[in-house]
């Protein structure tokens, strides 16, 4: 399988950079011919970047979609604020926000998180149909 190389935007830390994202992503996975993550790749970005975005005060943050060897996609969203390390929350019923990280566990084959002095990667794992078949 041909491995293409992982591409990278960099976003000011403003609410456009979550569409942005989004459309990065979907551009960069459609050109890989990988349209079977398409939906599920634009959640989870949409998820993590809102979650940057929302929760630290970096200036920036970096999304990067790389393919990784066991036929899956890795998204990346990297912040300076390794602080803030996301959490799943529990949302009550009637609540508007808490849910995110939910449903990029409940979407993704894994993620997690790396703190490094200086910042943080926020990342999560998507099966395509090569694993998915």
């Amino acid at each position: 399988m041909n491995r293409q190389l992982p591409q990278v935007r960099v976003l000011p830390r403003q609410t456009c950079a979550a569409p942005e994202a989004r459309h990065f992503v979907v551009d960069v996975l459609k050109d890989w011919g990988l349209l079977d993550v398409l939906d599920d790749a634009a959640t989870v970005v949409t998820e993590l970047v809102t979650n940057a975005v929302q929760h630290t005060e970096t200036p920036t943050v970096r999304v990067i979609v790389r393919r990784m060897p066991a036929d899956a996609v890795r998204l990346i969203v990297i912040d300076r604020h390794p602080e803030a390390c996301p959490d799943i929350r529990t949302a009550g019923p009637l609540a508007t926000a808490g849910r995110g990280l939910a449903v990029v566990d409940a979407i993704t084959k894994s993620w997690g998180y790396t703190r490094w002095p200086w910042e943080k990667q926020v990342w999560a794992d998507l099966s395509t149909v090569e694993e998915r078949a």
